[in-house]
């Protein structure tokens, strides 16, 4: 293969990569920022944790955008190309499907072991972390951003606060109402303050006010004129939690379904990296004729009934009889085929232009087929036995 021309092409598929990436990944980044704000205004985000909530959401928007970046860079660059007919002055040297292929490989496999870190490393431990930052919003971040003439829910308290209206100091004309084991508390106070930022406590003060506790043997109503509240914080146990354990804590699980399950799943975005960009080749090609965007369109319902194949592997394995390796198996095989099929069929094409590229292409066919349903097979008769 000519030097310049691999690094032609190689330099056209990388960059229409790049440039959707970044087009892909700004439309999820903007749409992930607009529901924490939207959050953040309706008070269930403190808007000091916005900055790093958005942060830690990375991996999840990479999962999805570099896949789809990747598949769209692969059928759009290919596309112009073809179009230029640079694609013909390219098979005139010798070159076919397969050198084609070779070459769109390099930045796919590049971007495969990226995605295979994100799933197994990244993404668990963001959303750990992302869990961890809605635990540690206090009750006094909460109470800060407590709405006045509205009720206001506080699920971790087991109860609701209604305030007419905000004061210098907290709020003023107070209505709470809180569920404990014994009876339920009812207060009517002036005023509500929060903790100061300098206290580590969650602490509420009602001023001048009433404390109603309804019990069996009638209402008791007491008048106060500073009343407490703390409220420590829960310290939640830690869970096991299969979604939230990097790879190094994943693998030391016992290897039952749910570990089957759950590693299959993050392997099968980097398998389907690889496959989806396997197929954007034959398909862009096959589909030049009908124009940019309807080949874009008809692609992108491709790749997303695929993802959402894999990213549906879980409940296909819950709903159904099939174990994890199987779901994994057909999941991909369905997809392998069918490039494995436009890839003959692309090849065939050019039977009259290259016999050499047409009798290659039917050899190369049936042995990939076939080693592909032997490789499926292995890895079913490898799980049932182990």
């Amino acid at each position: 293969m000519p030097k310049i021309i691999v690094l032609y092409i190689l330099k056209q598929v990388t960059k229409t990569i790049f440039f959707t990436f970044l087009i892909l990944f700004g439309i999820l980044f903007f749409n992930e920022s607009i529901q924490f704000l939207e959050k953040a205004a309706r008070g269930d985000l403190y808007p000091s944790l916005l900055i790093p909530v958005l942060f830690f959401s990375l991996p999840a928007i990479l999962e999805v955008s570099v896949p789809i970046s990747v598949f769209l860079g692969i059928l759009i660059s290919i596309y112009n190309i073809n179009k230029t007919n640079e694609l013909s002055f390219i098979y005139q040297l010798g070159m076919g499907q397969k050198n084609l292929t070779f070459i769109t490989l390099i930045p796919v496999i590049f971007c495969s072991f990226f995605i295979f870190f994100n799933s197994f490393y990244f993404v668990p431990q963001s959303n750990e972390k992302l869990s961890f930052l809605s635990d540690s919003q206090s009750f006094s971040d909460k109470f800060k951003l407590m709405g006045e003439g509205k009720i206001n829910t506080f699920p971790d308290l087991g109860g609701i606060i209604y305030a007419k209206e905000a004061s210098e100091r907290g709020f003023k004309d107070v209505f709470a109402n809180f569920n404990t084991k014994d009876s339920d508390l009812i207060l009517n106070s002036k005023e509500v303050l929060g903790s100061s930022l300098d206290e580590k406590l969650n602490k509420l003060t009602f001023e001048n006010g009433n404390l109603i506790i309804p019990s069996q043997n009638g209402t008791i109503d007491l008048e106060f004129e500073e009343l407490f509240f703390l409220f420590n914080k829960k310290q939640k146990l830690s869970e096991k939690n299969i979604e939230k354990m990097p790879l190094n804590l994943l693998i030391q699980e016992d290897k039952n379904e749910d570990f089957y399950t759950e590693f299959l799943k993050r392997l099968s975005l980097s398998i389907m990296l690889i496959i989806s960009s396997l197929l954007a080749i034959p398909l862009s090609l096959r589909m030049a004729k009908i124009g940019r965007f309807t080949m874009i369109l008809s692609g992108l319902v491709i790749f997303l009934t695929y993802y959402g194949l894999v990213q549906g592997q879980k409940v296909l394995i819950f709903e159904s009889s099939f174990s994890s390796f199987q779901v994994f198996s057909i999941s991909h095989f369905i997809f392998v085929t069918i490039w494995l099929l436009l890839f003959g069929l692309e090849q065939y094409r050019f039977e009259l232009g290259n016999f050499m590229i047409a009798r290659n292409s039917k050899k190369f066919f049936i042995q990939a087929f076939f080693l592909t349903a032997l490789v499926f097979f292995l890895l079913n008769i490898l799980y049932f036995n182990f």
